[in-house]
């Protein structure tokens, strides 16, 4: 069980398919991403799914490291087609809101605006918090997840665990399709307008994301965008690499930040 200390985990949200893809590499790479989160005691947050690669990557981290180190997040519409027959594995029942002590485990704060993000920007005004209205259930084999009404709170809540966690936090896009861009490309504008301050990786395993990647390149020659958007989206062609490049992408802001501040006084 990961330490229960005032000091927030480190927290990777994983956006992938729940389809395995049709190369053995896609799934393979889920596991050695769950192996080295295992290895440096990082949880997982994730869409909540148990089948493809959503199922792969929790299980396997539940295997390694326990249930507690696994928070998937899914809308009730999409329960039965991401979820077969989960409903009737639960060891526990459903509550009205997120249990204390694995809010407290998790180092998520009721207000939000932890360090890695500014609280409240670009969310609506008086928007439902993700606890007001979400259900959480444990499953020994995929860990912890929680129920919310929809896509939208799904995503505002995922985003929400991995701002408020500690050094190194991230997000990574390993094989999927539309939802799985979907989620990268809005973590990533969220970062461009001052919600959150983390970093995005794909996994680019056998060329999968290329297409992206030469998208990105055009982006910036056709001046829609500068080249900082390499640096808050990169890629790695081994997910063993996602947990350094989330470390360098954090110290090179961090960088950058000093530099500013420098130049100011």
């Amino acid at each position: 069980m990961f330490s229960t200390t005032t000091t927030p985990p480190t927290r990777i949200c994983v956006f992938c398919g729940s389809k395995p893809g049709a190369s053995p590499a896609h799934l393979a790479s889920a596991r050695t991403l769950a192996q080295s989160m295992h290895e440096h005691r990082i949880q997982l947050v994730y869409g909540g799914g148990t089948t493809g690669m959503m199922g792969e990557i929790a299980r396997t981290l539940v295997q390694l490291s326990g249930p507690d180190a696994v928070m998937g997040v899914t809308p009730s519409a999409l329960l039965t087609r991401e979820r077969p027959g989960a409903p009737e594995e639960e060891s526990h029942q459903p509550t009205k809101k997120i249990p204390a002590s694995w809010r407290k485990r998790m180092g998520l704060t009721a207000s939000g605006g932890g360090a890695g993000g500014r609280k409240g920007t670009g969310m609506a005004a008086g928007a439902t918090t993700p606890d007001e209205t979400a259900k959480s259930l444990l499953n020994k084999e995929y860990g912890h997840f929680t129920i919310v009404p929809d896509i939208q709170m799904r995503k505002r809540y995922m985003m929400e665990l991995v701002r408020d966690g500690g050094a190194g936090s991230g997000f990574v896009a390993l094989g999927g399709a539309i939802g799985t861009l979907d989620e990268l490309m809005e973590v990533v504008s969220w970062n461009q307008m001052g919600v959150h301050r983390r970093g995005a990786c794909m996994v680019n395993v056998e060329g999968y994301w290329d297409g992206v990647l030469q998208w990105m390149e055009k982006v910036i020659e056709e001046q829609f965008a500068g080249e900082h958007l390499k640096h808050i989206l990169g890629s790695v062609t081994d997910a063993g690499e996602v947990v350094a490049w989330l470390k360098g992408y954090e110290e090179g802001r961090a960088s950058v930040l000093k530099k500013k501040i420098k130049g100011q006084k």
